[in-house]
């Protein structure tokens, strides 16, 4: 296996994305961080769902949307930077909030968007700087997202797209991620803004696994995906504290040719 660190992987906003549909548990419940590395495209294919403004990064899905987790952005029309949205549901299937940061996203250019959930509140990053400029778009019924342990209740993983049957934010119409995707990593804490400060610096070379200065998460490191790193298995997951989550097994992006060198 050769891991690359410079690369990325080339979604094109149409029916491309990585998956495990397996719904199983995913490591972690009511206290986590996600990290996503982005570089949007201009917009969408004219030729196909053109009128759609909003695409999907990460989509955590569970039977009746138990504990789910869906994290989408806005269509980027312009050079200015656009938003990311994140929602969440509790053990009920009954969306929590629906939260919306500014300036989290720009064309053609690489971002770090990160977040942290506690269980009532949600906290954003723009490469390792805290957003402030932050709106909760829904808030709905309040209660935990508690995981249950059984596999056949957890949940199924895709990057790049949205599953049928859900849209985000009361219910606008999803479409696939349009640009390219590095890595993404989970963890079942909180990784502070200083420690994702150290992540952001060691832009796809640093190891997550290890830690690094100020970087001390890696035991609490549940997955992380690195599209694009191994041709041979574009959806490994590299993290070692659970049992790995392959996303390549269910994906419609298998092919080399979308592995670009193209790095922050």
């Amino acid at each position: 296996m050769v891991v690359l660190t410079n690369v990325s992987l080339r979604f094109k906003g149409v029916d491309a994305y990585l998956e495990n549909i397996i719904q199983q548990s995913l490591g972690f419940a009511n206290l986590w961080t996600i990290s996503i590395w982005l570089k949007p495209f201009e917009d969408l294919p004219r030729d196909k769902l053109a009128q759609i403004n909003h695409r999907t990064l990460l989509h955590l899905k569970s039977a009746a949307h138990k504990n789910e987790i869906l994290i989408w952005a806005d269509r980027i029309t312009n050079t200015d930077p656009d938003v990311i949205h994140v929602e969440n549901w509790n053990k009920r299937g009954e969306r929590i909030r629906v939260t919306r940061f500014n300036m989290a996203q720009q064309r053609n250019q690489w971002r770090n968007f990160s977040c942290f959930w506690d269980g009532s509140n949600l906290i954003g990053w723009d490469n390792g700087v805290e957003l402030s400029d932050i709106h909760e778009t829904f808030s709905g019924t309040e209660g935990f997202l508690m995981e249950d342990p059984v596999a056949s209740a957890g949940r199924s993983v895709r990057l790049g797209a949205a599953y049928s049957g859900i849209a985000g934010a009361v219910e606008l119409p999803l479409t696939s991620w349009s640009g390219l995707m590095g890595p993404v990593a989970i963890w079942n804490t909180e990784v502070t803004g200083t420690e994702l400060a150290t992540v952001v610096s060691g832009n796809f070379g640093i190891d997550l696994t290890t830690n690094s200065g100020i970087y001390t998460s890696s035991a609490n490191l549940v997955h992380w995906w690195r599209p694009g790193a191994d041709a041979a298995d574009i959806g490994n997951d590299y993290a070692v504290v659970v049992s790995g989550i392959n996303v390549g097994v269910d994906a419609t992006i298998t092919g080399t040719n979308e592995i670009v060198v193209d790095s922050p």
